[in-house]
Order: structure tokens, then sequence, then C-alpha cells
């Protein structure tokens, strides 16, 4: 059983963040949409912590006492079935949030929270964020919109699991990994975040026996190598003779 770390118990950040931290929160197109006073509101009344790769953030079905920000690194949110069975519901990148809706619903949070690398969140208080409910009333609608793209996501990623061939799932779980963590380069993205066949078997809802033949076979094709951890996508892949 998981245990879940302690934040930090202070509402204000004690360290500044990063440029490119602060770049990757206004890259997100839900909150370089709010306006420029609520933006810096959140920022201001949130603490910052930094927290080591594979640490649980929350529980699955436990009720939580704060919203986060992903400023980097990346949260794997997951779900367990009565039978035991695993599923990574999600692996969020810097720029998105999540727990607002058991947070300000009193709900169980339906999935596990867990840094999947090294990360930087933001986090802020139940009783903050309700605070700041009251004094910009355009938060609550803001926060709907905000589940609204989360709900969106989910969608891609049920649309893409109904599709019958496994090899297209992962050409289409490395295209969302590109987008979202890909460090581009002249010829190649690099997907920044290490990930081992097991990982990948979760992401895909696969075993990992299958998974490891798909994932050899677009080799062959091209579609992507290895480099030590790192996973290359060439931006126009060649197709190897190699049968």
């Amino acid at each position: 059983m998981n245990i879940a770390v302690q934040p930090p118990v202070a509402h204000e950040p004690s360290i500044a963040l990063k440029p490119a931290e602060l770049d990757a929160l206004r890259a997100n197109l839900w909150f370089s949409a709010l306006p420029i006073e609520l933006q810096r509101g959140i920022l201001r009344r949130c603490a910052i912590w930094h927290v080591p790769a594979h640490q649980t953030l929350g529980t699955q079905s436990s009720v939580p006492d704060v919203w986060f920000g992903v400023a980097a690194g990346a949260v794997a949110l997951s779900t367990q079935s009565s039978r035991g069975r695993q599923t990574i519901v999600d692996l969020l990148e810097p720029g998105q949030w999540f727990g607002d809706v058991p947070l300000l619903s009193g709900l169980p949070a339906p999935y596990e929270a867990r840094t999947w690398a090294p990360s930087t969140l933001l986090l802020m208080r139940r009783s903050t964020l309700r605070e700041l409910l009251g004094d910009r009333p355009e938060l609550g609608p803001a926060l709907l919109h905000l589940n609204w793209c989360r709900s969106a996501r989910l969608i891609e990623r049920i649309t893409d699991q109904r599709e019958p061939l496994l090899e297209q799932q992962a050409r289409q779980l490395l295209a969302r990994l590109t987008s979202r963590f890909g460090l581009p380069g002249r010829d190649a993205t690099r997907i920044t975040l290490s990930m081992t066949q097991s990982q990948i078997a979760l992401l895909l809802g696969s075993s990992r026996q299958r998974t490891n033949q798909a994932l050899k076979r677009l080799e062959r094709q091209g579609v992507f190598r290895r480099s030590q951890q790192s996973i290359i996508v060439p931006h126009r892949p060649t197709r190897s003779t190699t049968p």
C-alpha cells in the first residue's frame, strides 16, 4: 500500500519558480486564458514543492486537502480495480492542474497521484482555494472549464484504446508523449521522460509481452529508437528493410 508524502504546510511560496517553470504554466491554454490578475493571484497563493520521482501525492479513495499544479516533471494518475489491476489514466505534463474536484466536493479522489519524474509542484490548500473563489468569482467557471479540458483528454485516451491494433495504439501514445514531453532537435524529438516497457504497457493498458512485440515492430519500422533511457522519435521515420 502506497502512503502519500506530506506536502509543505506553508501557503506562501518560499522559493521562486524558475523562468522555464513559469513559462510552462503560462503556456497551458487553460491558465493563459485566465485574466492576468487571476493568474497572479493563483501563483501568489501557491506553495512550491520539489518532489523526487516515484512519490505518492495522494491515494485512491482518499479526500485530498490540496489543489496541485505541475510546474516541472510529470505526475501519473492511476486507478486500481477491485481485482488489483492498475491502469494509468493520464500522465500530466508541466502546465496541468489536478485535484480541485475532489478537493471542493469533499468526495474521494478516483485516482492515485504519483510523481513519474523529479517534479516541481504548486499546491494550494482547500481553505485558500475557497478564499480565492470568494475574492475572484470568475475562478468558479474557469474551474468548470478546466474539468471539461480534463474530460476531453480522457475521451481522447479512451478513443485511442478502442483501436484494435496495439501497434497503432503505441503510435498514438508516442505522438502524445512527443507533444507533451518532447524536446525537439534538428532531425528528431527526444521524449524527456525515462520509461520502462512495463510503464509503457500500463499506459497502453496491455501486457508487457504484447507491448514489447508492438514496440519492436515500430523500432524496425523506424518510428522511434532508444538512446540509453530516452526515446527518440525521428521527424521523418525511415522504414527498416529488416523483417
